[in-house]
C-alpha cells in the first residue's frame, strides 16, 4: 500500500525502524526543536522540577534553535530580564543557535536555513506549521512536551491521516496565497484540516514562490491541521542552496497513497476574498463587502510579512497615496526581508505614499502595536481576526491578501483590487 508524505516521514523517524501508516502510534526522532521568546518558561519549569540551574541538557546543541522574537527591542523591564535569562541558559548549555533581533522566529527558521526537506521539526508556537513550505513536517507542541523534546530529542505521535489539495491554474504577477487559504477555509470550514496533514500538489505549485508557499503552510494551523506540506522542487532547492549545506532527503507521496479527502481548486476561477469578523472561516468574495469604511490596513506577520507581500504594495502605490484617515502599517517578517525592501526601494515607495513601517516582528498581528478602538475597522494580511485580536472587543477585523489590503488603503474602504488597480 502506498504512503503519504507524513506516513513516509514517520516511517523514517520511527525509533523502532518500522514502516507506519495513519493511526499508528510512533516514538519519533526529531531533527530540530524551535523555541521562541517564551523559552524562559521551560527554564522555570526545569527549576521547579528540581534542576537548580535550569535544563539538565539538550539532546543536540546544534539542533535546538532558541529564537528570541516577538519583543525586540524589549518592551518592558521584565522582557529584558527574561532575554538575559535565555541568553545565559543557551551559553551554559552550549546551544549554538540563539537569535535576538527584530523579526519572527518562523521566518528566521526559513531565512537562515535551519530546516530542510524531509525533516521533523517541532516548535512551541502554533504557526510552526510554516516550515512545511520546504517539504518538512513541522508542528507546535505544548510547553511540557517541549521540555521533553529539548532534553531527549524525540516525541510520540499518532500518525495523522492526510488531505490532498490539488491547486490548478495560473499564478498571476501578484501574491494570491492568502486568497487560496481563505477560499479553502470558506468552502470547507476553518477546521477542515482537523488534526490531519495537508499535502499541497498540482500544476500551480511549481509556479508558486517559496514566500507564497509559506503563507499557506503557516496558516495550516488556522484550519486545524497538524502538518501542512509542499513538495520539494527546483524552487525549494534553489532557496536552500545559499542557506544550508546540510544534506536532506525530500518527501514524496506514492501515487497510490490513501487520503482521507481530496480537494481541487482552480485559482483561475477564484475571486478576491476576505474573511469577515470574527473568524477565519467567515469568508466571502470581496465584492460582497465592498464599501465598508476602514481606518487601518496592515501587511505583515508570519503569514504575509515577506518580500512579495510588501513589494506588491509598493508597486500598486506608485503614483497613488494612502487615503486620508487610513493608517497603513507594514511590518516585515524579519531583518533580511526589511533589508531587501530597503535595497530595492520598496520601503521608500510605501513611506512616500503615506504608509508606515514598524519594527519586524509579531506586534502587528497582536495587540502590541496598532491597537484598534471601538467601532473601528481594519483590513489585515496577518494571521487571525478574532474579536479582541487588535485591542477593543468592538473593533472589526477583516482578513485579506496583501493586494486587497493595499487597495483598501488607497480607496479608504474595502474594494475589489481590480477597481483601484486597472493595470492588473
Amino acid at each position: 500500500m502506498g504512503q503519504t508524505m507524513v506516513e513516509k516521514l514517520f516511517s523514517k523517524k520511527n525509533k523502532l525502524g518500522k514502516s507506519v501508516m495513519a493511526g499508528d502510534i510512533v516514538e519519533a526522532r526529531i531533527d530540530g526543536m524551535m523555541h521562541n521568546y517564551s523559552f524562559h518558561t521551560v527554564i522555570e519549569q526545569a527549576i521547579k522540577a528540581g534542576f537548580t540551574d535550569g535544563l539538565p541538557k539538550v539532546f543536540d546543541k546544534d539542533k535546538v534553535f532558541i529564537l528570541n522574537d516577538h519583543h525586540q527591542p524589549a518592551l518592558s523591564q521584565a522582557l529584558a530580564d527574561r532575554s538575559v535569562m535565555m541568553r545565559r541558559e543557551c551559553e551554559r548549555l552550549g546551544i549554538t543557535t540563539y537569535v535576538e533581533e527584530p523579526g519572527i522566529a518562523h521566518q528566521w527558521m526559513i531565512d537562515y536555513g535551519y530546516v530542510r526537506p524531509g525533516e521533523l521539526v517541532l516548535g512551541n508556537d502554533s504557526h510552526t506549521t510554516g516550515y512545511g513550505c520546504l517539504n518538512a513536517a513541522s508542528t507546535c507542541i505544548s510547553k511540557a512536551d517541549a521540555f521533553y523534546a529539548l532534553v531527549f530529542g524525540e516525541m510520540w505521535f499518532e500518525v495523522p491521516r492526510s488531505i490532498k489539495v490539488t491547486l490548478d491554474g495560473h499564478y498571476p504577477n501578484y501574491p494570491i496565497s492568502k486568497d487560496i487559504l481563505l477560499t479553502l477555509a470558506g468552502k470547507y470550514g476553518d477546521d477542515f484540516g482537523a488534526g490531519m496533514s495537508i499535502e499541497y500538489t498540482g500544476p500551480l505549485i511549481p509556479q508558486m514562490p517559496i514566500d507564497s508557499r509559506m503563507c499557506i503552510a503557516t496558516q495550516g494551523v488556522d484550519v486545524a491541521a497538524t502538518f501542512s506540506m509542499f513538495p520539494c522542487d527546483g524552487k525549494t532547492r534553489a532557496w536552500l542552496e545559499s542557506r544550508t549545506d546540510v544534506p536532506y532527503e525530500p518527501l514524496t507521496a506514492d501515487a497510490d497513497a490513501t487520503y482521507e479527502k481530496e480537494i481541487y481548486l482552480n485559482v483561475d476561477e477564484m475571486p478576491f476574498v476576505v474573511a469577515k469578523p470574527h473568524t477565519l472561516g467567515n469568508v466571502c468574495p470581496v465584492d460582497e463587502v465592498r464599501g465598508v469604511k476602514i481606518q487601518q490596513a496592515q501587511i505583515g506577520s508570519c503569514a504575509n510579512g515577506r518580500y512579495e507581500d510588501i513589494e506588491i504594495a509598493a508597486r500598486m502605490l506608485k503614483g497613488r497615496k494612502v487615503a486620508k484617515g487610513v493608517r497603513f502599517i507594514v511590518s516585515p517578517a524579519s531583518q533580511p526581508v526589511y533589508l531587501q525592501c530597503m535595497e530595492t526601494g520598496v520601503a521608500q515607495a510605501i513611506v512616500a505614499a503615506g504608509g508606515q513601517f514598524i519594527t519586524p516582528g509579531c506586534g502587528i498581528c497582536q495587540p502590541k502595536v496598532g491597537y484598534m478602538s471601538a467601532g473601528e475597522t481594519c483590513i489585515t494580511a496577518t494571521t487571525r481576526n478574532y474579536r479582541g485580536r487588535k485591542g477593543s472587543l468592538d473593533a472589526n477585523l477583516y482578513l485579506g491578501g496583501p493586494l486587497t489590503v493595499v487597495a483598501a488603503a488607497v480607496a479608504g474602504e474595502i474594494v475589489n483590487p481590480r477597481e483601484v488597480f486597472r493595470e492588473l
